[in-house]
């Protein structure tokens, strides 16, 4: 009887105006995304990467001449790989830094000369990791749907027609009269809900599979975009959780269309609700939200880093203590001339990567509570769980980070095993002359890779893939609850 209720559905939303609507909107939009995706978008972010990667490649290798200098200037540019699924999600890669800078800022020099000593040294600061920040947008936490992607598309125009699919599923078949006429028959109130939502989801299924089909086969038609194994698994998990998505705005409609007897109330009242629930609190509520957790300027982080690395300059030049041992470029230089400026060195440089570890922590926790708060929108769980998926946005750009910081140990590790390989070394890190001087192995260096497996952002997006499928259960049981109540004469 289910299908029997959802084949009448399905019918009678083929002949309507709102099929023919979605079918030419999702068709002509997932067209375009693909067409822009392939013709300039990819391409332009592919040579950008290919020409950054390429050149710190071969910094690396000028660096490689020499170990210590290698220890001193550090790995140099990380970039952060383009996802191939950027035409799916395009997340915030727009406003967020496509890069670490795991380099030096600049170098120092002193020469000075009392009645009791004579000092003379060049340095360059040791290198740490930095992070870039764009500032075209306050807060990359909130949900933008700007861009012609998948999650503009499903997320914004697809939940839109899916509440036009189902606001007079039942108020206008109880203005009209069939309602009490079909439950007149020996069929349960369960089975005539499930056999509409069937009937709605099977048809509103129709243009989004044929749109979807018709971007993958321009996206795999190019010849730049090569999707592996796994980037189609990941893609096939996000149309799942599209289903997912649009049928918590089936249950929706079903739900307000239950509680009144006329279909306009009913349409007003979804309109509400969308607007509010996938326009508003993505695009709001995150604005007020940041405001509860402020994170330090980048002026205030400035003056806090000057004001650490005067006390440290305090500590060391007190009484010139730091030039009256030797300079570290003496020939030969003595051990505790190398052993004190590693200190002093070092210190600047921990002192650095702490300060800006810290801030970008807070930022990063920043933007996790905002998503707390958008997360009441529907509309910006499944933009969350998209973008895991496909490898953008903040989830991406926080992994991209911690891999960062875990090569910037794998890096320290690599050069202090290469040093020990040196009799001729000192064998003190970090000061130039501590370490050897001989060149090292290109191939030997540790490359800074990063991958993004199906298990990876699966796991990213499982909280909000929870949420979903949560929101559907929630909703589909409110809609039989409702349904199971109301008068239908």
């Amino acid at each position: 009887m289910i299908w029997h209720i959802a084949k009448r559905e399905i019918l009678d939303n083929l002949t309507r105006f709102r099929f023919a609507l979605t079918l030419i909107l999702i068709m002509v939009l997932m067209v375009l995304n693909a067409v822009v995706f392939v013709s300039s978008q990819y391409p332009r972010r592919i040579a950008e990467y290919s020409k950054d990667t390429n050149q710190a490649v071969e910094s690396l290798k000028t660096k490689s001449s020499n170990l210590s200098e290698l220890a001193v200037k550090g790995p140099g540019y990380l970039h952060k790989p383009v996802s191939p699924l950027t035409f799916i999600a395009m997340g915030e890669d727009a406003n967020l830094p496509k890069r670490v800078e795991g380099a030096p800022s600049g170098g120092y020099g002193i020469g000075m000369t009392t009645p009791d000593f004579s000092f003379s040294y060049s340095w360059s600061a040791n290198w740490w990791l930095q992070y870039p920040q764009h500032t075209s947008r306050k807060n990359d936490s909130l949900p933008n749907f700007t861009e012609l992607d998948w999650t503009f598309i499903i997320g914004l125009v697809m939940s839109f027609m899916a509440i036009l699919f189902t606001y007079d599923a039942i108020s206008g078949e109880r203005e009209t009269g069939t309602l009490s006429l079909l439950m007149s028959n020996s069929v349960s109130r369960a089975t005539v809900l499930l056999g509409k939502f069937m009937g709605a989801f099977l048809t509103i299924l129709i243009p989004l599979f044929i749109g979807v089909l018709l971007n993958l086969m321009i996206v795999n038609a190019s010849r730049l975009v090569s999707l592996s194994g796994g980037e189609w698994a990941r893609v096939g998990i996000i149309f799942v959780a599209s289903a997912v998505y649009i049928s918590i705005f089936l249950w929706l409609g079903l739900f307000i269309s239950s509680q009144f007897s006329n279909s306009s109330g009913s349409l007003l009242t979804l309109l509400l609700i969308w607007i509010v629930f996938v326009v508003l609190i993505p695009n709001t509520m995150g604005v007020l939200a940041s405001g509860f957790q402020q994170v330090s300027s980048r002026s205030e982080i400035s003056r806090i880093q000057k004001a650490r690395e005067d006390e440290i300059d305090n500590r060391y030049k007190e009484g010139d203590k730091l030039y009256r041992i030797g300079s570290p470029s003496d020939t030969p230089p003595k051990i505790e001339v190398l052993r004190l400026w590693a200190d002093y060195l070092n210190e600047h440089a921990d002192a650095k990567s702490r300060l800006l570890d810290e801030h970008l922590n807070k930022q990063f926790a920043q933007v996790e509570f905002t998503q707390q708060i958008t997360r009441l929108s529907p509309a910006a769980i499944y933009k969350y769980a998209v973008e895991s998926l496909a490898g953008t946005g903040f989830a991406r750009h926080k992994r991209f980070v911690q891999h960062a910081r875990r090569y910037r140990q794998q890096f320290v590790d690599f050069i202090k095993s290469e040093d020990r390989g040196d009799n001729d070394s000192y064998h003190v890190y970090l000061v130039k002359e501590g370490l050897s001087q001989k060149p090292v192995a290109f191939n030997s260096i540790p490359k800074f890779s990063e991958q993004l497996t199906v298990r990876i952002t699966f796991g990213g997006a499982l909280l909000d893939l929870t949420l979903l499928v949560s929101l559907a259960l929630l909703l589909f049981m409110a809609a039989v609850l409702v349904f199971m109540r109301i008068d239908v004469k």
